[in-house]
């Protein structure tokens, strides 16, 4: 009975892997994720990965499980076996050339792997756009009065437009996730309604420079402000510059041009990471800087 059930766990266990690893690969970035309050079937992102990772544990227990109580037939099948096996056979080759190119193909980007990456990746970009961003890293656990003093916001009106809304805030220490989240919405829709009656164009707090209506910097010359109005925190480094000009509503052959003049031998699916080490840039969001004078 233990035998069976060891070997339908497993079995079960491989079908759910098999299934989280496919909506993980769909699944958008973390930060997109946790704004948008991403959910598949009622799950989230982070649900998910713990649905994953815990059937993966259960799949190696029981397999050590099933082996412990297969040992005898188990040592007798291999020694059976060993005496017939040749590292010399055509089979054996085979095996070991198709693992080590899945292995160093992946690194060193050759094909099929690197389609399967860049697909991902295009599915990551695709869930950005739909969903939007952040205005940075999760913003969302951020309590509301640090959220409107990073963003250069009004806080007393950010607290009005909440409550016209009918969300109930009791403090503005509360994360901008919890109060979303009582009013049934999701951080970038809180984020929405908190822009709806700030000046614009906004002042930032701390600089005293214009910020657009997402609240960010607008002031090209300050490289934290330009990073983030041009990617930051978007994954920035992994897009292609064709993905990236698209995304910024940029002339890609304009774009080429600019990096061409200076030293950068790039084309369209040249990454921002790699075109940044090219120009020696200590962060692909200086390319924003460079591409938007």
């Amino acid at each position: 009975m233990l035998r069976k059930i060891t070997s339908l766990i497993s079995f079960f266990a491989i079908i759910v892997m098999s299934l989280t690893s496919v909506i993980l690969y769909l699944v958008p970035q973390g930060r997109v994720a946790y704004w948008a309050d991403w959910q598949l079937l009622g799950l989230t992102k982070e649900q998910w990965g713990d649905i994953h990772i815990c059937t993966g544990v259960l799949f190696l227990f029981v397999s050590i499980l099933h082996i412990w109580l297969n040992w005898k037939p188990i040592t007798a099948y291999l020694k059976k076996k060993a005496a017939a096996v040749t590292f010399s056979s055509t089979a054996f080759f085979i095996s070991i050339f198709i693992t080590l190119y899945v292995v160093v193909g992946t690194l060193s980007g050759l094909p099929p792997m690197k389609q399967v990456l860049e697909f991902s990746t295009y599915l990551k970009t695709q869930g950005e756009i739909k969903y939007g961003v952040p205005p940075y890293g999760h913003a969302e656990l951020s309590p509301l009065s640090v959220f409107c003093k990073r963003m250069g916001l009004d806080l007393d009106k950010a607290v009005a437009s909440i409550k016209a809304a009918g969300i109930e805030i009791e403090t503005s220490a509360q994360s901008i996730k919890d109060i979303a989240h009582k009013g049934g919405l999701t951080p970038k829709e809180l984020h929405e309604i908190i822009l709806k009656d700030q000046p614009t164009p906004a002042t930032n707090i701390k600089s005293g420079a214009p910020i657009n209506k997402t609240g960010i910097n607008q002031n090209s010359g300050n490289i934290k402000g330009a990073g983030m109005h041009n990617g930051a925190g978007t994954g920035l480094g992994q897009m292609t510059l064709e993905q990236y000009c698209k995304r910024q509503n940029l002339d890609l052959n304009t774009a080429l041009g600019i990096l061409r003049e200076k030293g950068a031998v790039v084309d369209k699916s040249t990454t921002i990471r790699d075109i940044a080490g090219m120009l020696e840039m200590t962060s692909p969001r200086e390319i924003g800087i460079l591409l938007h004078p």
